[in-house]
């Protein structure tokens, strides 16, 4: 099976690009399966989760490591058993990047508190949304 992305114009891609976030991802819940484009220039290493079922709902995606980001991420039995996260190895990670501000002064900026937990060789994905810790200042 072979696609080609209807937004990012990127080429054809084999069905082996394709991954499935079981619960969607919070926001976009009804989207559940994704085509995963990669460009790396030497400049800019970035990846695109874009929807199957409507293409326009695109997702830019960073891999953390790249600006000195590293996650020790605690899955739930629940968690691990929905993308068959049986070999760490097998898992990846990855930040989805935001626009902030006015339309003359956009920044990106990614979601930390969210990162996209991926299951590679299953092509599983899901959200984890990360809890704060609530921190107290001392005097």
């Amino acid at each position: 099976m072979s696609m080609q992305s209807k937004v990012t114009q990127q080429p054809s891609i084999q069905s082996e690009k394709i991954f499935t976030f079981p619960k969607g991802i919070p926001g976009f819940e009804e989207y559940t399966t994704f085509k995963i484009f990669h460009k790396d220039d030497g400049k800019v290493s970035a990846y695109w989760l874009e929807s199957c079922q409507t293409p326009v709902v695109t997702f830019t995606l960073v891999d953390p490591t790249a600006y000195d980001l590293n996650y020790d991420i605690f899955l739930d039995d629940s968690e691990q058993q929905m993308i068959k996260a049986n070999n760490p190895l097998d898992i990846g990670v990855f930040l989805i990047l935001k626009k902030e501000g006015e339309a003359d002064s956009v920044q990106l900026g990614a979601n930390i508190g969210g990162p996209l937990v991926i299951n590679v060789h299953e092509q599983l994905g899901l959200q984890k949304v990360l809890k704060r810790k609530s921190s107290t200042t001392e005097h």
